[in-house]
């Protein structure tokens, strides 16, 4: 696998990453072990949000031990201060970290530029 380094965070990762979408539905047991088998096999990049049910749960179940070698990036659709800071509390509760690399806005759909995605954050 190849690397890749996103965008100007410094952050560099392999191509592949694993989006925790649908490990919401499998059991617990079967997330953690397809989530460490993606770690064993190499990847280091995961990817989650407040609206993907308990897939936090499920990835910090799977971060133990490990944590300090991934890179894990979240998302909220709160367009409020403290809507924010209480999705990325329990976030934080639920991966089991006290810390995240990237944290982004979900879904932003309507926005097709960064003009439009600005002018959306200044009206929430």
């Amino acid at each position: 696998m190849g690397n890749i380094t996103l965008g100007k965070t410094g952050i560099t990762v392999n191509k592949n990453g694993f989006g925790t979408l649908p490990i919401q539905r499998v059991s617990k047991e079967t997330a953690v072990h397809l989530l460490r088998k993606a770690y064993d096999q190499g990847i280091t990049f995961f990817d989650s949000a407040r609206g993907y049910s308990d897939s936090e749960e499920k990835l910090g179940e799977a971060l133990k031990g490990i944590r300090e070698q991934i890179y894990v990036a979240i998302k909220t659709k709160s367009c409020t201060v403290e809507g924010f800071w209480r999705d990325l509390n329990e976030s934080l509760t639920k991966l089991q970290t006290d810390y995240i690399d990237i944290y982004q806005y979900h879904n932003i759909d309507f926005a097709p530029n960064r003009g439009m995605a600005a002018e959306y954050m200044k009206l929430c």
